[in-house]
């Protein structure tokens, strides 16, 4: 029987990186549902603050582990801004969380710093842009240093490099296409 429960709905496949990601904001998410209840000016947060921790968690998981469509249009629906309903929005401040409920937050921060300075989380963080796009406005809420906090890069375009079959010609340049250009000898001045 396995006693570790994954939060959030992760699966069982989840990769580490995911399933520690997902410690983590759970805890967090623990903290704040017991933390605001007893902070009346919070208290209406908390729902929104666990569906932007929940939906952070899938999405990183979902960064992870599906290839990103480089390139690709993104399509969006059109929306008559007289239907939108504007709901509660969380506090912007950098580091608010940790204002709000101190020590025990910071002791998930510091978590989050740890699992983002490792070699391994560093590398798959470069290999897919979008998990540190999901990862940025996580660590601006609990105020995580920008030394720390995970650089977003500009998505690129892979080039892949086709071998030709044909040989390079001696003492010239290949064309594609075409045959091989003459290299013209370079003079010395001695």
């Amino acid at each position: 029987m396995n006693s570790s429960v994954i939060p959030f709905g992760l699966p069982d496949t989840a990769p580490e990186l995911a399933r520690r990601f997902a410690m983590i904001m759970a805890g967090l998410g623990a903290l704040v549902a017991r933390r605001f209840i007893r902070m009346p000016h919070l208290v209406g947060l908390t729902l929104l603050l666990w569906g932007r921790l929940n939906r952070a968690v899938r999405r990183f998981h979902r960064a992870l582990t599906v290839a990103a469509k480089v390139g690709a249009p993104r399509v969006r629906a059109v929306r008559a801004a007289a239907t939108r309903v504007r709901s509660a929005e969380l506090p912007r401040g950098k580091g608010w969380i940790v204002r709000e409920l101190g020590w025990e937050a910071a002791a998930y921060l510091a978590q989050l710093e740890a699992l983002l300075a490792e070699i391994g989380t560093q590398a798959a963080i470069a290999a897919s842009p979008g998990a540190g796009r999901v990862l940025r406005p996580i660590c601006r809420m609990l105020g995580m240093s920008a030394a720390v906090a995970p650089k977003i890069l500009p998505a690129t375009r892979e080039i892949s490099v086709v071998a030709s079959s044909q040989p390079m010609p001696a003492g010239g340049l290949w064309v594609p296409g075409g045959a091989g250009v003459e290299m013209a000898p370079i003079l010395g001045s001695g």
